[in-house]
């Protein structure tokens, strides 16, 4: 056990020594996986921005929603469409669904649409609509059909009381209620309208992660499974096409970056052998003699092994820091991606495959090492 403790201690003074009696190779490792990581952070940065600038903005325009016009081709019944949490419990997404009842007027000539909810969405429409769960004629706050506040309608010329209230932003229902629609429970539409049966259902679903276009096409599934339960006609709109030519070009991207941090790695690995071999061989004589009193070689070959991964860890942990303190000018003015910052959990997937490729440098680079420590004693010291 003593024995070993001094051999790992020899090692690393040994180490040590090589660092300062020939400063240029430490130095050397240590700047060129530095600047190439570095160079790697910024390309994978900017493709980890480009690809959040382009799924926000998919977001926002409403890939995360499918819209669906449901009709019964029995007049008298209208499609049955599950409740909110059965929705939420197979698809994991917000739904809306709404049932359509006719146009009524409004005091200043325009003309809104009118839907009802059932009492299973109750709960979930309450926050939208009036504080006494009246009708309420929702509308998108940039383009207003009436001021907010207390008014009415007209329906077949009678005046009904109803309270405007517009939808907050990037809501859900913004794609039925866009132009304006009064909302009321089934149980409160007027009597004028109780004689107008529909068979139409507008169904909105909105998933909460938009990982992949497998989270679109999943909900259109759903959609037409329900369809054909219900032997229901109808239309559904989505981004489902888009995003799925979108992933193909996201697959593609990501064989890139494997192969340019391959690239990478590859003059890593080759300055690594290449170093590492030359030190070898200047110390040969005196690793063999000490293989000669009976040191294992693969202790040799871990010395140099340690030596690499420490610098190349340092290295990379400099790169990493350098990166994220500067990246607002790396960002902004260099690869004029605009005002957006990277959080350490946004570039960790990139930093996890930058890491793995460096790590594997390593390992490759102690090959010949491992070869020429296994070289007979006899044939060195001859």
């Amino acid at each position: 056990m003593i024995s070993l403790i001094l051999t790992v201690l020899y090692l690393a003074k040994d180490t040590v020594h090589r660092w300062f009696t020939r400063i240029s190779s430490p130095v050397a490792r240590v700047l060129v996986v530095y600047f190439l990581t570095l160079s790697a952070l910024a390309a994978l940065g900017s493709y980890v921005i480009t690809l959040n600038l382009v799924r926000h903005e998919l977001i926002v325009r409403g890939a995360d929603t499918v819209a669906a016009a449901i009709s019964s081709q029995n007049r008298d019944r209208p499609v049955f469409i599950p409740t909110y949490d059965a929705i939420d419990k197979a698809l994991q997404a917000e739904s809306y669904a709404l049932q359509a009842h006719g146009i009524v007027s409004l005091p200043n000539g325009q003309s809104v649409q009118v839907y009802s909810y059932d009492f299973s969405r109750m709960r979930q429409m309450a926050p939208l609509l009036a504080p006494d769960g009246g009708p309420t004629l929702l509308q998108a706050e940039d383009n207003q059909v009436l001021p907010p506040g207390p008014g009415d309608v007209m329906i077949d010329k009678v005046r009904v009381p109803v309270m405007v209230r517009n939808l907050p932003p990037n809501h859900t229902l913004h794609r039925i209620v866009r132009s304006g629609a009064l909302v009321v429970s089934q149980d409160q539409l007027p009597p004028q309208m109780k004689a107008n049966k529909s068979n139409l259902t507008s169904l909105l679903i909105r998933v909460r992660n938009l990982d992949s276009s497998e989270s679109i096409l999943r909900v259109e599934r759903y959609i037409e499974m329900l369809k054909r339960y219900e032997k229901a006609l109808g239309s559904v709109v989505s981004a489902g096409s888009i995003l799925s030519r979108m992933d193909d070009v996201l697959n593609k991207q990501v064989q890139c970056r494997v192969a340019f941090c391959l690239g990478i790695s590859a003059i890593v690995g080759i300055l690594l052998t290449a170093l590492a071999g030359m030190e070898y061989r200047q110390n040969e004589y005196i690793y063999t003699l000490m293989k000669s009193f009976g040191i294992h070689p693969l202790l040799l070959v871990g010395s140099f092994i340690v030596e690499n991964t420490v610098i190349v860890a340092a290295s990379f942990a400099a790169a990493i820091g350098t990166f994220m303190y500067f990246q607002d000018i790396i960002v902004n003015q260099i690869l004029k991606l605009g005002n957006y910052s990277l959080t350490f959990t946004d570039i960790l997937p990139e930093i996890y495959l930058i890491s793995y490729t460096l790590l594997g440098c390593v390992f490759v680079s102690s090959i010949p090492i491992f070869v020429a420590a296994n070289r007979e004693i006899g044939r060195v010291l001859k």
